[in-house]
């Protein structure tokens, strides 16, 4: 079991590490200098900045990692010893990871909002709370449901422990002023639904008409709904002005100018 979950946890720590990681260890000094400043209306602005951020990219992660969990998986690991039954396996513990990489994301920024507070208290018993809950949750549904049950208390204690640490930081600066978190949030979750099932569809699409014998057609398998999916992500995301898809848009049109 353990190995097997371990498959699924590489693959989720890709876009958490490239994400989720990058950007607060990008924000941590811009946050503590305000700290230190006392400018916590900036603090607030420059933290509900990032997790905007955070959110763009990774709900989308998150939604091709559910919808194409299986062509992944079989991509990169099946060969050898590695059969399609440890296809299965790894991909349905993905699936079960895949809800929480947002707030695995989320987890890191926050607790370097605490670290520029000069708070490493708050979000270390939290950390140990959600680590004693990870492991009241793993066992039955280990039991039960295998390396499936471990990836489901993985993200079950990940959305308490994002839960936790925002109650803990309402508290210690009063209020938060996430309303437009809030709505940014909605939107891209129902863009991520949508094209996470057209990433879904394009995949069994492709792999009831090309099977998925050879490796060109394993790579295209994952790639082709994968850019669909991004591209639908994109373009309605856009289309509701939401605005870390704005500002990325025009970063990289100045990137593509140069």
């Amino acid at each position: 079991i353990t190995s097997t979950f371990n498959y699924a946890v590489r693959l989720m720590e890709l876009p958490q590490g490239v994400f989720g990681i990058s950007l607060a260890t990008f924000l941590l000094p811009a946050l503590s200098g305000l700290a230190a400043e006392k400018k916590y209306p900036e603090f607030r602005g420059m933290l509900n900045m990032g997790l905007n951020y955070i959110s763009f990219t990774n709900l989308i992660a998150a939604a091709v990692s559910l919808a194409l969990a299986e062509p992944i998986v079989r991509l990169l690991f099946e060969h050898g010893k590695f059969g399609p039954n440890a296809t299965d396996r790894v991909a349905l513990a993905l699936a079960c990871l895949a809800p929480g990489l947002l707030m695995f994301s989320m987890n890191n920024i926050l607790g370097r909002a605490f670290f520029a507070l000069n708070d490493i208290q708050t979000p270390m018993k939290i950390s140990v709370v959600c680590l004693v809950l990870n492991l009241a949750f793993a066992l039955p549904l280990a039991h039960a449901y295998r390396e499936a049950g471990l990836a489901i208390a993985n993200s079950l204690s990940a959305i308490i422990n994002t839960a936790l640490l925002l109650y803990a930081l309402r508290r210690k600066l009063a209020k938060l002023e996430f309303v437009g978190l809030a709505r940014n949030l909605c939107i891209l979750l129902a863009a991520s639904a949508v094209a996470g099932a057209a990433a879904y569809g394009v995949f069994r699409w492709w792999d009831g008409h090309y099977g998925h014998a050879s490796l060109a057609v394993r790579i295209g398998g994952v790639f082709i709904p994968m850019t669909v999916a991004g591209v639908i992500y994109w373009a309605l995301a856009m289309s509701a002005n939401v605005p870390a898809a704005r500002d990325v848009t025009n970063l990289l049109r100045r990137k593509l100018k140069r």
